[in-house]
């Protein structure tokens, strides 16, 4: 076990889950407002809402971890810093 954390692939994880959040989200612009499927058009259209829903969530979902991961990097770097000074000033005295 470790006490090491890798600020910067953090930083990674966080670009990586907002771009797929962003990419995810752009997708939904192309997906077809009007589906002509014949008898299978009401069950077609069905489908596609509920995708639609879950790439939603999905979205959401991406962008909270996003900004979770962000939030604890962030914390995780202030809380060094300060145990950090704090072993400095103790070696000090």
């Amino acid at each position: 076990m470790t006490l090491f954390v890798d600020s910067e692939a953090l930083d990674g994880i966080v670009e990586s889950l907002a771009r797929s959040a962003a990419d995810l989200d752009s997708v939904g612009a192309s997906a077809p407002t009007v589906v002509d499927a014949g008898d299978a058009t009401a069950a077609l259209t069905g489908i596609l809402a509920q995708m639609s829903e879950s790439a939603g969530q999905l979205v959401v979902a991406l962008a909270a971890s996003s900004e979770a991961v962000a939030e604890a990097n962030a914390r995780y770097r202030e809380q060094d810093v300060a145990t950090a000074d704090g072993f400095n000033t103790a070696w000090v005295e």
